[in-house]
């Protein structure tokens, strides 16, 4: 009898280890499913915020190469304003279009809020003058951004350079308030969505990194995030899942196996002292 009762205990203990083996396993292997299928969706989130901004610039890109090459061609005259608005009427995250002749702003669709801009010279600003020459060294369009603009706010300028005989005539130039590329994004003026925390930052005189979103201090550093650097206009795109739940819930799973695998050791053994 003694022998059985002893036998029997062994099986209990023996049931209970197997079942905290078992459920902590399952547990993990639920944690790291969990944990998995997170981190893809802040790194399918960081790719699909590049590819709004790649999408963003290459409509930018179209309309500068536009009128760029209407200049080059002597096909532009009088009929900036007409181009221009047809061209914006199709871009509807786009403010305003400019033509820069010698480093001065000649023309700007629309005019009306945008008045104080024509006549400006870039040379008198040390930071224009290196963010202009980094889209004529590259043949392409360049943005600067985010400053101040001279109408007033705060957005982004790209500019495309116009060569005539193999020189720099100037550029054509679009205007992109930080409201309406904030929008171009899908995303709202603080940074943090439904699921995801956002920070932006674009680099600025070829050596610092400033952030779109700045009062965003989320921590992004630590938690379920993505980080990605887009090459087209040096911006650095971070993701930060708003609320994981991969290690509260393994954690939870865990206890809960613990439990019921000492649930079940106490009955087997509650059984055995009542026989």
């Amino acid at each position: 009898m003694k022998e059985i009762v002893k036998h029997s205990r062994f099986t209990s203990w023996l049931v209970f280890v197997l079942m905290i083996v078992v459920t902590q396993i399952l547990a993990w292997k639920w944690y790291e499913k969990e944990r998995s299928l997170e981190k893809q969706l802040v790194e399918r989130e960081v790719i699909h915020i590049g590819n709004q901004i790649e999408t963003t610039i290459q409509n930018s890109s179209s309309i500068t190469s536009v009128i760029a090459s209407m200049v080059e061609h002597n096909l532009l005259n009088n009929h900036f304003d007409m181009i221009a608005e047809k061209l914006l009427s199709q871009n509807e995250y786009i403010d305003a279009i400019q033509l820069v002749q010698d480093m001065v702003i000649t023309h700007t669709y629309p005019l009306k809020g945008n008045e104080q801009v024509i006549g400006f010279n870039l040379k008198t600003y040390p930071e224009h003058i290196r963010e202009s020459m980094l889209s004529s060294s590259s043949n392409k369009l360049h943005f600067e951004g985010p400053l101040k603009l001279k109408q007033g706010g705060v957005g982004f300028v790209g500019r495309y350079p116009i060569l005539q005989q193999d020189t720099l005539w100037g550029f054509a130039a679009v205007i992109i308030r930080k409201k309406n590329f904030i929008k171009s994004l899908g995303l709202n003026d603080t940074g943090i969505s439904e699921l995801f925390y956002y920070q932006l930052s674009k680099q600025q005189e070829g050596e610092r990194y400033t952030t779109l979103f700045a009062e965003n201090r989320t921590d992004f550093a630590t938690g379920v995030k993505a980080v990605a650097y887009n090459t087209v206009g040096d911006w650095i795109i971070q993701v930060k899942l708003k609320k994981p739940r991969a290690d509260k819930m393994g954690w939870s799973f865990s206890l809960i196996g613990l439990l019921v695998s000492f649930i079940v050791l106490y009955t087997m053994l509650l059984n055995l002292k009542r026989k």
